[in-house]
């Protein structure tokens, strides 16, 4: 087994809201720009929603996510995980790409690495 985040000393955990409205699934515009040489991982994460929708998270243009679905007015959230829910390649940027019109509000954790 890896060594965990607990294991390997304090990171640095930065927070960004989320405030966001897409008109379509080709907005490329990142919730968490990229940084270069340097992964996005995140330690935390909610989101509510405007409508029935899905939100896919990507690394650049790759899922690390499949389709988070919900209701209107419905809520996605990742607890506090100090090993990170996923992240980025280095110097990728995170993007949540909905599967049609949305927009959400929340916020996100993350530390750089």
């Amino acid at each position: 087994m890896g060594a965990g985040l607990r294991d390997v000393g304090p990171k640095e955990v930065k927070s960004l809201p989320i405030s966001k409205t897409w008109s379509g699934d080709t907005d490329p515009e990142p919730i968490v720009p990229a940084v270069p040489g340097k992964k996005i991982v995140v330690v935390g994460f909610f989101y509510t929603n405007d409508s029935l929708n899905s939100i896919t998270i990507k690394n650049g243009t790759t899922a690390v996510t499949g389709a988070m679905i919900t209701t209107a007015n419905g809520w996605v959230k990742g607890n506090y995980n100090p090993d990170g829910h996923f992240q980025t390649s280095a110097g990728a940027a995170l993007n949540f790409v909905p599967s049609g019109v949305l927009t959400i509000s929340g916020w996100i954790n993350y530390y750089l690495e």
